[in-house]
Order: structure tokens, then C-alpha cells, then sequence
């Protein structure tokens, strides 16, 4: 009787005891841009928000197909904008929602070159 006991409270811990159901994470399909200008150290920001000095690497959100999302202003155009630190020279690219991001871009600003010396 008591290995009777015994057996039957094992099996009942034994069927309480179940593995957790794995964590399943999807991974937000992202977009690396290498940004690089004439001349280095420019001010880079995106949509009015700085996200650092060139040269950098940018990660944005996109598509899985590798364009840009709504996430950057709800189907509105999509600004990255290099300037000069005394913001004297500066330009700009724009693209919309569902075109392709670029994996590479160059700013360049002739008027920062003024006076650096060139070898």
C-alpha cells in the first residue's frame, strides 16, 4: 500500500512537471548605412534628430525587402541631413516610405574644404 502511495504521487509531480514554452523572438528587420563625407566630422542627423559625426555606421528599422518604413514619419519623406558643426555648409537627402535604402552614402560640402590643407 505505501509504494502504491508512493508510485501514484510520483506520477501526479511527475505530470505537473512540464517544460516551458519557448520564448519565440522576431527579430524588426534593420538596415546598416555607412556614412562618410568630405570632410570627415560633419554632423549627421536623421528627420531633425542627431545621430552622430561622420564617418558612422547608421541601424534603421526597414522593411524586410531592405526599403524605408512609415516608422520615420508616417509616410512622410525621410530626411538625413549632414552639416558643418557652425551648420555654415550642410546637405541633405530625402527618400520616401518603400524606397530602397542605401548601404553607402557621401556628403560632400566644398565650402567646409576651405582652408584645410590638401597634400
Amino acid at each position: 500500500m505505501k509504494n502504491s502511495a508512493a508510485l501514484l504521487l510520483a506520477l501526479l509531480l511527475a505530470g505537473c512537471a512540464t517544460a516551458p514554452e519557448p520564448e519565440v523572438r522576431v527579430a524588426e528587420p534593420v538596415k546598416t548605412i555607412d556614412i562618410r563625407s568630405w570632410p570627415p566630422g560633419l554632423v549627421v542627423e536623421l528627420n531633425g534628430e542627431y545621430v552622430g559625426t561622420t564617418p558612422l555606421e547608421l541601424v534603421v528599422s526597414s522593411t524586410r525587402s531592405g526599403n524605408w518604413t512609415s516608422d520615420y514619419g508616417s509616410f512622410k519623406p525621410i530626411f538625413l541631413r549632414a552639416s558643418t558643426r557652425d551648420s555654415g555648409g550642410w546637405e541633405q537627402k530625402v527618400w520616401w516610405p518603400g524606397e530602397r535604402i542605401p548601404s553607402r552614402i557621401l556628403f560632400r560640402i566644398p565650402s567646409a574644404t576651405r582652408g584645410l590643407a590638401v597634400n
